[in-house]
């Protein structure tokens, strides 16, 4: 992420070069492409038109995008788009302006926060392709030993994250090693619902979300927290995102925040027996959740733009389509495709009955969405920085006023 913090100062790009339009669509993204490997190959059944993926490593791929688009010819016609970084990528002119192809077509078949979050300065600029949710999972042998009640599934039965950490605390003293963790740790799209719950808003506020705001009374209270179940020992200091999910389905760990992609692993895990419960919410404040997933864009200028639009239709659209580039264990954007993937759960795991509803219910109710903000370069790379020194120790109330002044001094450049 730190290579992205000037981006938004590049100079607007022109139209690419022309070539002529062949019949191969060229996506970019990150890794192999495999996942996206049956809708492409159902794509060219259906349109005869081949997709060739390239990919660049996870932590390269903002960076790369830009860079890609500098040069003139990216050699880009479709690719992938986080959509917070849909202001940046307008203002350097590289998606093409999707409104008249889907704006309308889309209304009742993509969600309503998904088709607003891909609309910016009144353009529809992507195709919401992915959705997403957190869940708080839980060891239901390691709850049984310490005899602690397990959570309910249904939204009624949400606990605050006070009572998640008492609960997490008996169970640690009867034995579990770790007694709650989140997935994501420090990520700025898994810990925005803690000063959301308390009415801190996402950092950023005013119209056009360049003004920054997070040092005001909810983000120092959520701050405490999170500094306080690291240094109670509740939650460990040492594990890295990528680690927590196998620290769950090895049961050294009693709670987890995560996603409901984890649950086709837990599934498989020999001897895990689990539950799903609400994400929790702080007492006083309102139950939120994060959400969104990937978008697809189109290049701005190149010449095989029919092509492209007529691929985001099938993949964002058409169920079939949307059906295969959803993964097994991912949510989707598209309202149809979603339910089908959700009635899916139970059938997985029957001991998740109920898992469904309770994710139809949060991406209706208590989804939050992350700031449509030119600075959300800078609010995500330095916010997941203050996260991290809190959960090594430093204190929040010192913490976020410096986060408050680097913020501001980052957000001029922009301004200016």
């Amino acid at each position: 992420m730190a290579g992205l913090l000037g981006v938004s100062s590049l100079p607007l790009l022109g139209s690419l070069p022309a070539r002529a339009q062949d019949q191969t669509l060229r996506f970019f993204g990150y890794g192999d492409g495999a996942s996206y490997k049956r809708c492409f190959d159902a794509f060219e059944k259906v349109s005869g038109k081949r997709v060739a993926f390239e990919g660049v490593p996870f932590a390269d791929l903002q960076n790369t995008t830009v860079q890609r688009f500098r040069t003139g010819n990216s050699g880009i016609d479709v690719f992938l788009v986080d959509p917070t970084y849909i202001p940046t990528f307008d203002k350097l002119g590289i998606l093409k302006d999707l409104t008249s192809a889907f704006a309308e077509k889309s209304k009742g078949v993509l969600f309503p926060s998904d088709l607003q979050g891909a609309t910016y300065n009144g353009k529809m600029l992507s195709m919401p392709i992915g959705e997403s949710t957190q869940l708080l999972f839980y060891n239901k042998k390691l709850l049984a030993k310490a005899g602690v009640e397990a959570p309910g599934v249904s939204p009624d039965a949400r606990i605050t994250w006070d009572k998640t950490i008492e609960l997490a605390k008996k169970v640690q003293k009867a034995g579990a090693e770790i007694g709650f963790g989140f997935e994501q740790v420090d990520r700025y799209y898994q810990l925005q619902p803690l000063p959301e719950s308390l009415g801190g808003g996402p950092g950023v506020k005013g119209p056009d979300l360049l003004t920054v705001d997070v040092a005001n009374d909810a983000w120092l209270a959520a701050g405490k927290w999170y500094g306080s179940i690291f240094a109670d020992g509740v939650a460990s200091r040492g594990p890295t995102g990528a680690e927590m999910s196998g620290l769950f389905t090895a049961g050294r760990l009693a709670f987890l925040v995560g996603g409901p992609w984890l649950a086709a692993a837990f599934n498989k895990a020999e001897g895990l027996d689990y539950g799903v419960a609400p994400h929790p919410y702080f007492a006083g404040g309102k139950a939120v959740t994060p959400s969104e997933s990937w978008h697809f864009g189109v290049a701005e200028g190149t010449p095989n733009a029919d092509q492209a639009v007529e691929f985001l239709n099938y993949a964002g659209l058409d169920k079939d389509g949307s059906l295969l580039v959803s993964d097994e264990d991912g949510l989707s954007a598209n309202i149809a495709t979603s339910a089908e993937v959700l009635s899916r759960i139970p059938q997985q795991n029957p001991k998740l009955k109920g898992v469904d509803s309770l994710i139809r219910y949060e991406l209706a109710n208590t989804a939050i969405r992350r700031p449509r903000s030119l600075g959300y370069l800078q609010l995500e790379e330095l916010v997941t920085r203050a996260w991290s020194d809190i959960r090594n120790g430093s204190d929040a109330a010192q913490t976020f006023p410096q986060l408050q002044r680097e913020l501001e001094r980052s957000f001029k450049r922009i301004k200016a």
